[in-house]
Formats: structure tokens, C-alpha cells, sequence
């Protein structure tokens, strides 16, 4: 169950087509259904990168499974590029953290996962 969260400063005028766009590259980049993943855009404008407000991102990316490693290149590299092309920003200002849940840690529908 991959969840991304993105904060960005970036203004956004259609914030729920980005969420959609996202959620399909994190299905695609994690070869999970898109079904289970979860995606959350809030923009703020106090966000800072590197001493400036100049347009930034940070990206959370949680996953149970399908990160690590190898495999984080390709999904850095693939949430950069799309975030880059779509929020038309330098892609040195996108900062993304990958973290690997313990499936005991989520729960859903009021039941944990294991």
C-alpha cells in the first residue's frame, strides 16, 4: 500500500490531476495495483529548499514492499521527471524520501495487514 505525499510551493492549478498523474506513476514505478496507492498534494507556501523560496518539492513515499535499494533509482527517477515536467521546475529542487513500512504498521478498514 504505497502512500506519497508531496508538499510543494509551488501554486497548483489542478491539484487533483496531478494527484491522479502521480498515483499511476507510483502504481507503474512499484508494479502495484493502483488500487492501494494513496496520494496527497498540499501546497505550502512557507516551504523552503536550500535558503530560498524559489519553487521546490518534497516527496514522501512510503511503501510496504517494492522499494530499496536498486529499485529506488528508477522511482526517484521517474517521480523527478514527472514532477519536474509538470510543475515546470528545476528537478535539483524536487527532495524525495523513500521509506520501507513494516506491513504491521498499516491498517485499513479498521484491521491491520498482518
Amino acid at each position: 500500500m504505497p502512500i506519497c505525499q508531496i508538499t510543494t510551493n509551488v501554486q497548483l492549478s489542478d491539484d487533483k490531476a496531478l494527484s491522479f498523474k502521480v498515483s499511476e506513476a507510483i502504481a507503474e514505478l512499484l508494479s502495484r495495483p493502483l488500487g492501494h496507492v494513496m496520494t496527497m498534494i498540499t501546497y505550502n507556501s512557507s516551504l523552503t529548499f536550500g535558503g530560498t523560496g524559489k519553487p521546490a518539492v518534497f516527496v514522501y513515499l512510503g511503501s510496504a514492499g517494492s522499494v530499496g535499494g536498486e529499485k529506488n533509482k528508477s522511482i526517484v527517477a521517474g517521480i523527478t521527471e514527472l514532477l519536474a515536467s509538470e510543475l515546470d521546475i528545476d528537478p535539483n529542487r524536487i527532495n524525495i524520501r523513500i521509506e520501507e513500512i513494516d506491513i504491521s504498521q498499516l491498517g485499513l478498514g479498521g484491521k491491520t495487514f498482518v
